[in-house]
């Protein structure tokens, strides 16, 4: 009877350790990433914001980590050509997304999401895009990320407010958390919508720019919620920014990315974002082809 008892209390034993080492929940110690694009926001009302204190979930990421200061040195600034630049780390002479009105399909093979899966296995890294755009970035035959949206294991795409996409990105993250490493995409329209509608650094802009904040809390709350938080790096950025007081982007190519990792450069570019991604998820990208135009941040 008593070495049945030790072999009850043996075994007890070994399921806290399974089940607390996330081997039974999919979790793992490896890197994921959320990168997530506040469309339209301009440095300056972003720092003019968190210098107020209101901006308070990026504020935190900041202080934890890094400020980099971006530019767009070979593309026009909107939303189609800035997150094909993002997601891709390419110029429009490769992507064929040129600007909003003139676009094309990605080639098959070139986002960031299939040089995940590619690299690292599909059933190794589970990849979603949330998106607030349904044109921009949209899954349909015919627009930009048409191939990405074949290989992603989740992809919404549906005109929604910073509130609604916080609440779809806090169930894939808890999702995606138990499945394993993840890397996940998501997108608020908000601040860019106010931005055309009345123009840049407005009141009514900075109340979008504030919501998407909050929206964006709701992603790290799930990120905290589901335990993954130590081994989550978090990348914030825009694809464009507004010339000041105008409702057009024409022109403003003066960025910025937020991130909780520490140590990286104060100024880069663009598409520097993607062979940064890469590197902090362990995947080498010198010898990928075509050869990347950007370098890492780190």
């Amino acid at each position: 009877m008593k070495k049945l008892k030790n072999f009850y209390f043996i075994n007890l034993c070994l399921i806290i350790i399974i089940i607390s080492t996330g081997i039974v929940s999919g979790k793992t110690e490896e890197p994921n990433a959320i990168l997530i694009s506040w469309d339209g926001v301009s440095k300056d009302p972003l720092l003019e914001l968190m210098d107020s204190g209101k901006l308070q979930n990026l504020t935190g990421i900041y202080k934890n980590g890094s400020f980099v200061n971006l530019s767009i040195t070979d593309h026009f600034p909107d939303t189609m050509s800035g997150h094909a630049q993002m997601l891709t780390g390419y110029p429009p002479e490769i992507t064929g997304v040129f600007k909003s009105m003139r676009y094309k399909e990605i080639p098959s093979g070139l986002t960031l999401f299939e040089r995940l899966e590619d690299s690292l296995g599909e059933d190794t890294i589970f990849t979603g895009i949330i998106a607030s755009q349904e044109k921009s970035l949209g899954s349909l035959h015919g627009l930009p990320f048409y191939h990405a949206g074949k290989i992603v294991d989740y992809y919404y795409d549906k005109n929604s407010d910073a509130g609604l996409v916080g609440s779809v990105a806090t169930e894939a993250v808890h999702h995606f958390a138990n499945q394993g490493r993840f890397f996940i995409f998501i997108h608020f329209r908000d601040a860019a919508d106010s931005g055309y509608a009345f123009g840049a650094g407005t009141q009514k802009q900075l109340d979008q720019i504030i919501n998407v904040d909050a929206g964006t809390g709701m992603i790290l709350n799930a990120v905290r919620d589901a335990g993954v938080a130590e081994n989550t790096m978090i990348f914030i950025t825009t694809d464009h920014g507004f010339n000041s007081g105008q409702t057009d982007d024409a022109g403003q190519n003066d960025l910025w990315l937020i991130t909780n990792e520490l140590g990286l450069n104060e100024t880069g570019d663009q598409k520097d974002i993607v062979p940064t991604v890469l590197q902090k998820m362990g995947v080498p990208f010198e010898n990928i082809t075509p050869v990347y135009p950007g370098i890492s941040l780190i």
